[in-house]
């Protein structure tokens, strides 16, 4: 039952799902705000998606204040170097990666924490073992997750099979996502450098489908 509830809060992309409060909720100009529906689902600020903060003397706020888009011209082989020391493995330098990343104390939901025991990572799985299949499947993408280090990760990472990870220097943190966003980011980096962010809750499919010539071209003609 319990991981029914799960698959169905992940795939109604629903962040009601959490049952963590926030004790200040801003709006992208900083004014206090009543968490509406509407303005969860970002109609009202649609270009932005929601950060968060720990503040020693407020506790944790959310602010809808963070970029729904980045894009940067990064160094190609150096960051497939380091995922290539943290998987184990070695690919061609035709290679698309797909990162999902979770940011330390992020409230998104119960299934995430910064301690992901092995229930946890588990659980998670079920949804992104179905969309790393079907996106690694006859394509030359590869999806990995990582996580920002301070979060505990109990999982086999000597496994080859194994695409969870943590960011261990946080060099994923401090150089590609460096807004933390509630419920994580998705990171698409190409051969050439290019590299698309996209802050929020979001599909992993939906993200791939990013890399059509039409809209990559127009999103980095910008």
């Amino acid at each position: 039952m319990k991981i029914t509830a799960l698959i169905i809060c992940f795939f109604s992309l629903n962040t009601f799902c959490q049952n963590r409060t926030t004790k200040y909720t801003l709006d992208a100009n900083g004014k206090n705000v009543r968490l509406t529906k509407r303005i969860y689902e970002n109609e009202k600020y649609p270009d932005n998606s929601w950060g968060f903060r720990i503040e020693k003397d407020s506790g944790m706020i959310h602010q809808h204040n963070v970029p729904k888009y980045s894009t940067y011209k990064l160094d190609y082989n150096y960051f497939k170097g380091i995922i290539e020391k943290h998987s184990n493995n070695k690919y061609s330098d035709s290679t698309i990666f797909l990162i999902k990343y979770y940011y330390l104390n992020d409230n998104c939901s119960d299934s995430f924490s910064n301690e992901m025991t092995n229930e946890l990572i588990n659980d998670n799985k079920i949804l992104t073992d179905f969309h790393k299949v079907n996106i690694e499947n006859e394509s030359n993408i590869i999806f990995l997750v990582f996580f920002e280090n301070g979060i505990k990760l109990n999982n086999k990472v000597n496994s080859k099979n194994e695409y969870y990870f943590t960011d261990e220097k946080n060099i994923f943190r401090n150089n590609i996502f460096v807004n933390p966003t509630l419920c994580g980011s998705f990171g698409l980096i190409k051969p050439n450098g290019e590299t698309l962010i996209r802050n929020g809750e979001y599909r992993a499919d939906w993200i791939v489908n990013h890399l059509d010539t039409k809209i990559w071209n127009t999103i980095f003609q910008q």
